[in-house]
Order: C-alpha cells, then sequence, then structure tokens
C-alpha cells in the first residue's frame, strides 16, 4: 500500500530543500527544524525509513518505477535537490548575513524556533507528568551540545564511520545540530571543512585534465575519510528513520516531548545577545559556555530594537507558514 498519496508541489519541495540547506549554515541549528515549521516532519521520516534492504529488494524485482513509488523517491529527490542548490546560493546568502548581521540573523532563527516550539506542543494529545519528564530530558540533552567542550580530532576510520552514524541525527531530531555534534566529537573540521575541500580542489584539478594519479596522499586519504563519513551518515539515516518512525506510532506523545525539549536546549545556540569579552554595561549575564557570555540586554539601543524586530519577523514567517500547512 503506498502511503504518500497526496500530490506534492516540485516547486515547494525545493524551496524546503533551500530552506534545510540555509538552516544548517546557522553553527549549531539543526536543519531537522525546517520539517517541523513546514509540516512534513513526519513524512519526511516515513520516507527516510523506507530506504532499507527491502526497497532494494523491490529495485531488484519491480524496477525502478516501483522502488521510486515505494521511497516516496520524487519528494527526497527534489528536497535533495534544493539542499544542493542551497549550498551553492542561499547558503551563501546567509553566509553573507551571518558575517555583517550576525545577531540579527540569529534573533530572526530565534524567533522561527520559538514558534516552532508550539507547532510541537500541537502534537502532543495531552501534558502529563510522564512527558514534562519527557520534555526536561530532551532539553537538557539539547543544551549540552552547545556547552561542551570541542573533543580532539581523531582520524581512524572506524570513528569517522561512527561520527557520519550520529552526526546525521540532526537532520531528523529538530534541535540537536550535526555540526555541534561532530564539534563536540572533534571532527568538524577534518569531515565539513578539509575533506569537502580536499574533493573540491580534487575535482577540479581532474578536470582541469591532471588525472586522479597526481593526487597527493594527503588529498587521497581525506577523500577516503570523507566518503566513510558519506557511508556512515547513509547508516545513521535509515537507522534513525526506522526507530522514529515506529515510536512516532507507538508513542507519539512521548517523541513530541522529547523534541520539545530538544529545541528549547538548542535556542542556546542562536541566541542573538551573547559575545566573547562580558562587560556589565551591555547587559545581564545569565549563562557562559565554553567560549560565549550569554546575557540579557539592558537597554533599547538601535541594535537590540534590530534584533528585536528581527525575532518578531522569524515568529511573524512561521505563524503564517502554519496557518497556511493548517488551511490546506
Amino acid at each position: 500500500m503506498n502511503t504518500f498519496k497526496k500530490k506534492i508541489n516540485p516547486l515547494l519541495i525545493i524551496f524546503y530543500g533551500l530552506i534545510m540547506g540555509a538552516v544548517n549554515k546557522i553553527p549549531g541549528v539543526s536543519g531537522g527544524i525546517v520539517p517541523i515549521i513546514f509540516g512534513f516532519y513526519e513524512k519526511l521520516i516515513f520516507s527516510f525509513s523506507r530506504l532499507d534492504v527491502n526497497s532494494l529488494i523491490i529495485l531488484r524485482n519491480e524496477g525502478l518505477k516501483s522502488f521510486n513509488k515505494h521511497i516516496n523517491g520524487k519528494f527526497l529527490s527534489l528536497l535533495l535537490l534544493g539542499i544542493i542548490i542551497s549550498f551553492f546560493s542561499t547558503s551563501l546568502i546567509i553566509g553573507y548575513f551571518l558575517v555583517n548581521y550576525y545577531a540579527q540573523t540569529l534573533g530572526f532563527f530565534s524567533g522561527m524556533i520559538i514558534f516552532s516550539i508550539t507547532i510541537i506542543l500541537k502534537k502532543i494529545s495531552k501534558i502529563d507528568i510522564f512527558n514534562i519528564i519527557f520534555i526536561i530530558s530532551g532539553f537538557i540533552i539539547g543544551i549540552m551540545f552547545f556547552l561542551i567542550s570541542p573533543g580532539k580530532e581523531i582520524t581512524n576510520p572506524l570513528f569517522v564511520l561512527f561520527c557520519g552514524i550520529v552526526s546525521v541525527s540532526g537532520m531528523v531530531l529538530p534541535g540537536l545540530s550535526g555540526s555541534m555534534i561532530l564539534l563536540s566529537l572533534g571532527n568538524y573540521k577534518l569531515l565539513l571543512i578539509d575533506s569537502v575541500n580536499a574533493l573540491y580542489y580534487s575535482i577540479l584539478r581532474i578536470v582541469m585534465g591532471y588525472g586522479i594519479e597526481n593526487l597527493d596522499s594527503e588529498n587521497k586519504n581525506l577523500i577516503f575519510l570523507l566518503a566513510v563519513f558519506a557511508f556512515g551518515s547513509i547508516i545513521g539515516l535509515v537507522l534513525f528513520s526506522k526507530a522514529l518512525k515506529h515510536l512516532i506510532i507507538k508513542y507519539n506523545n512521548m517523541i513530541m516531548s522529547s523534541l520539545v525539549g530538544f529545541v528549547v536546549g538548542s535556542l542556546g545556540s542562536v541566541w542573538p545577545w551573547k559575545s566573547e569579552n562580558f562587560d556589565d554595561n551591555i547587559g545581564s549575564l545569565f549563562l557562559k559556555s565554553t567560549n560565549s557570555f550569554y546575557y540579557y540586554p539592558n537597554n533599547l539601543n538601535i541594535e537590540n530594537i534590530t534584533i528585536l524586530a528581527s525575532i518578531l519577523t522569524g515568529i511573524f514567517i512561521v505563524s503564517i507558514i502554519e496557518k497556511t500547512n493548517v488551511k490546506h
């Protein structure tokens, strides 16, 4: 039986991918928050969960068309296309705003995340003591990831495989950032910067006619580690999505309560009022992480007004999106 009968708008799905790719550019922000905001979280999890051995059997016995229908391939392909396009375009725009309007950009995403909490809460049929415990547990886990100190780099292929398996959870667990997980494991720079750069420049050299044999051993090793990381990410994506699919069906309130905690805990990653050097004149200190001071502003200067306006804009945009989703 096909569970993906609803007709999809290709341009809309590509747009979702663009936003997911852009949000992943924000340090510490989970791309998994986007499906919650736009109302396709369960659909994404269920689609990913069908990427398994059974789907390969369908591909072999019934062909590509049946395989594509089984895994909701059109939806996943369009979403991936949007993410890839975003990597070369939208994320660069977000990068520009992060460099030039850092606090305002974080404020905008804070507003989006704040309102997304109310969306998740609506998915909980009742609030009882058990759900409150899961909310608190999710909050503790979420806040730990941006307070934890960066680990040391480890290039062992088995550890890199493990990094791929656990870091991909950021795509399916709103509030958990894959980049922050890699940072805490010590392999953020190795796998998301050095290895990606090595692949890019290697492809460029091959296109220019230098040949694979001319690549140095360091670049070959980085590309190998990137391949191992990618393989681990695929494994993690299938495992996490399958587990979440069954948990959402059987324990929806528990999962949604935990997600509320994750998302609230992750707000620290996009809190716009933070500084490397704290001064009492700028506000009231309430939290200190490894290398940042988090504070409440004590005056409404131009910068703080623009940050507040950015937060309200983020809230307003997500509220409009949610009303549109509910209407349709």
